[in-house]
């Protein structure tokens, strides 16, 4: 079976922040990018399946680097609740439509076992590429030593104190399969213990622990990304070596200038805070919207404050409970701060820098894999169109195999 395709009349996207390319003809062969033709530079093209797009975009498949699809319902106590198989099935049912809005890779901050990752790679189930934190990192204080589960397949937090023991619990989070360790540096808003009480803004973990944990992770290859909110634990962070700040929303000016001395990325996720004081009221209890009324309304300053400072910023969404298939909102959001083509340049290529994975995915460059998706309309003049994903996004290629294509 002849596993090549030639894209053309395409207008490219290439996720590398270059200007769109009009009339481009691209060639995949063998699960790779082999071939980029512009208009008027085109050589003979090889034999193989003919994809007209008629002008329609062309750009890499969307990478989320801050995703939950195991976190299926508002709150964990009702994830918890649901029998293993039903749990299995509803993760896989949101994998399935991650792969439709057109996300080609994702980057689980903690709850999905390796499992998830191993039946895609299987070809089992259909689904973005996986990244996984398996089991996040928390500090003991609030928590005690019986961390309350995740799901129904057995996943809980490690609760460590000290830096020995968070040496341990990186070295038992790697050994489950995780490729980067999550460590919660701050208080949160959808707490993960029914004991913790902490706000955002309130630092967990010391720069020694912190520390210890990306001295741990680096040293098998990894590195950790980290859950904040406030000035003095992101900065923490960042003396410690970390190299993913998440959310971030009480970051301060000082703060956003050492993000960008330091070299870290910057994952702001603003679509989980527009959902959550929108639609998630009459799911979240008293004191979680206490919580989320301190950093709710912040995601856009924080992100222009890090815009401002030339930090590298990348893109996630966050999405917990039922509203998954929402991610695409993300970058008409960030297009506040920032423009179109620095919104899709932060979710392919940053983002794929951020994950070590800059060689191989994240922009259409020969030699490259085949992760691309095909969006009738311009998202350069509309971004709104990723959030329609389901309907505007007519094609997903993964590694180059076609994972859907809605007839155009």
């Amino acid at each position: 079976m002849d596993d090549t395709f030639i894209f053309k009349n395409a207008f490219m996207i290439d996720g590398t922040g270059a200007d769109p390319v009009p009339d481009a003809a691209l060639v995949v062969s063998g699960g790779t990018i082999r071939e980029i033709h512009r208009a008027g530079e085109r050589g003979s093209l090889p034999s193989g399946r003919v994809i007209d797009l008629k002008g329609r975009t062309l750009m890499p498949g969307l990478i989320d680097a801050h995703v939950h699809p195991g976190n299926v319902e508002w709150r964990l106590p009702e994830t918890v609740l649901l029998p293993p198989a039903v749990y299995v099935h509803r993760v896989t049912r949101t994998l399935k439509a991650d792969l439709a809005l057109g996300f080609t890779t994702l980057r689980d901050a903690a709850g999905l076992d390796r499992g998830f990752r191993d039946a895609i790679d299987q070809g089992l189930i259909a689904g973005p590429d996986l990244l996984l934190s398996v089991t996040p990192i928390s500090e003991a204080k609030g928590v005690g030593k019986g961390p309350s589960p995740r799901n129904s397949i057995g996943i809980r937090n490690e609760v460590c104190e000290g830096p020995d023991e968070v040496k341990a619990a990186v070295r038992r989070t790697l050994k489950r399969g995780a490729d980067h360790i999550k460590v919660f540096a701050d208080g949160e808003v959808v707490s993960q213990s029914k004991t913790d009480r902490a706000r955002p803004g309130e630092p967990k973990f010391s720069v020694e622990e912190l520390k210890a944990a990306v001295t741990e992770a680096e040293a098998a290859g990894a590195y950790v990304m980290a859950h904040t909110y406030g000035p003095r634990a992101i900065q923490n962070c960042l003396e410690a070596g970390v190299r993913s700040i998440e959310h971030g929303n009480l970051m301060d000016s000082e703060t956003a200038e050492m993000m960008r001395a330091k070299g870290a990325f910057y994952v702001p996720t603003l679509t989980v805070f527009d959902l959550a004081v929108r639609e998630g009221r009459e799911n979240l209890d008293s004191f979680t919207l206490e919580k989320l009324a301190t950093v709710g309304h912040r995601g856009l300053e924080a992100l222009e404050l890090a815009y401002r400072a030339g930090v590298k910023i990348a893109s996630g969404s966050d999405i917990i409970g039922p509203l998954q298939h929402l991610k695409g909102r993300e970058p008409a959001i960030k297009g506040e701060v920032m423009t179109p083509m620095e919104v899709i340049v932060s979710a392919t290529r940053t983002n794929s820098e951020l994950m070590g994975l800059s060689d191989v995915t994240g922009t259409l460059e020969p030699g490259k894999l085949a992760d691309l998706i095909v969006i009738d309309g311009d998202p350069l003049r509309d971004l709104s169109l990723f959030e329609k994903g389901l309907e505007k996004v007519l094609l997903v290629m993964k590694k180059g195999r076609i994972e859907k294509q809605i007839p155009f």
